[in-house]
């Protein structure tokens, strides 16, 4: 049985109110974490787009509600995707750019076609868009830390299939048009608003479950973010070492920062493909967190960088500990047979040389983990 458009609208609505207002309920609870405010953001686009249908079905002239529903609908997919890049610890200076000029697309879409179009104006721009940010979503959760989640295997299946729909939609939308048989049977809106829901539903059981795996504690600039396997993000690396080095630690204790670096995992993914390189930095992570010692803060450090702080009883105890980390982490890699083995360069730098800056104690040791990595020499180089 087809539900008429009206009654579809409602559905989603009440669908989408439900998850965003449980989802906004719980964030004043709790500190949230940066992709948790981001997937906030696209639960209000999400309510924001079915007030706006909603109020298209009971006016005279529907253009205004439809821009507004319109822009609503990419920002609310839109930020499904810079969620999963936040939470990947991606860069959103870019995609965020151009989540925001597609959604403002789409509005003026609805304009520039105006009246003649009626209530499909700007449908075209709407559905392509839709179906390229899901689709840039379900590729986004299986990457990264998100792909090492299960639980985002849900989301990974419905973007999938909403982008594949939209994109269909819009092919079907174009060539046919809206008034066609196939358009009617297959993209109507009782099929559009049951994927609808279930996109929501999906959604807000996989973000809940994705940010309950982060632990953020602190505000403001002291903020610390750590994932659910225990690896801090670089910033909130760098603020714990802060805190570390401004402590006084005991007569004769070092505290050592060390710095393992894969460059070469570019290289890799370029010849072997980006689930080789992936599979390879996941590798990485989770070694790197088993071996090293249990009350030692790890980061990551860029996209092919970990680090860790180590207390210890000399500097010679920190290069044990580094070179204990690459020869296991090296052995990992080599059970695993993976195409190719990644050079590991390793460096280390000392509070005592640095004082209590943490910057550039991070800093030192990264840079000598680059030279050791081009080092015949060295296998652990010691910042100078």
């Amino acid at each position: 049985m087809l539900l008429d458009p009206y009654t579809v609208n409602v559905l989603v609505a009440v669908t989408a109110l439900a998850a965003g207002v449980m989802y906004l309920l719980e964030t004043l609870l709790r500190r949230e974490s940066r992709a948790g405010q981001i997937w906030v953001i696209s639960y209000l686009c999400g309510i924001l787009t079915v007030i706006a249908y909603l109020i298209w079905k009971s006016v005279d002239d529907p253009l205004m509600p439809i821009a507004i529903g319109n822009g609503a609908l990419v920002g609310t997919v839109g930020c499904l995707w810079l969620g999963c890049l936040r939470h990947n610890g991606r860069r959103l200076m870019v995609p965020s750019l151009l989540v925001g000029a597609t959604a403002l697309l789409a509005v003026a879409a609805v304009f520039l076609e105006g009246r003649p179009a009626g209530d499909w104006a700007g449908s075209a721009v709407l559905f392509g868009s839709v179906a390229v940010y899901a689709i840039l979503g379900a590729v986004e959760s299986r990457r990264g830390r998100s792909g090492g989640t299960p639980e985002t295997m849900g989301m990974t299946i419905v973007l999938a299939i909403v982008g594949l729909y939209y994109g269909a939609r819009c092919g079907a939308f174009v060539v046919e048009g809206p008034e066609s048989d196939l358009f009617l049977t297959w993209f109507n809106s009782s099929i559009t608003g049951t994927l609808t829901i279930v996109l929501l539903i999906v959604a807000l059981v996989t973000t809940t479950s994705l940010r309950n795996n982060a632990v953020v504690f602190g505000d403001g600039n002291n903020e610390l973010t750590l994932s659910g396997d225990g690896v801090l993000t670089g910033r909130s690396f760098t603020v714990m070492v802060q805190r570390i080095v401004e402590v006084d630690r005991e007569d004769g204790r070092t505290l050592g920062v060390i710095a393992l670096r894969a460059d070469d995992l570019p290289q890799i993914g370029i010849a072997f493909g980006s689930s080789e390189q992936e599979g390879v930095f996941a590798l990485c992570r989770q070694s790197l967190r088993r071996y090293a010692p249990a009350t030692a803060p790890v980061g990551e450090l860029g996209p092919t960088g970990f680090v860790l702080a180590v207390d210890a009883a000399s500097p010679s105890d920190v290069r044990r500990i580094a070179s204990r980390i690459q020869r296991r982490m090296l052995d990992d890699l080599a059970e695993r047979g993976t195409a190719v083995i990644p050079v590991i360069g390793v460096g280390v730098a000392l509070a005592d040389s640095y004082g209590q800056d943490a910057r550039a104690l991070i800093r030192a040791a990264f840079d000598a983990a680059g030279r050791a990595a081009t080092s015949l020499d060295a296998s652990v180089m010691i910042a100078d």
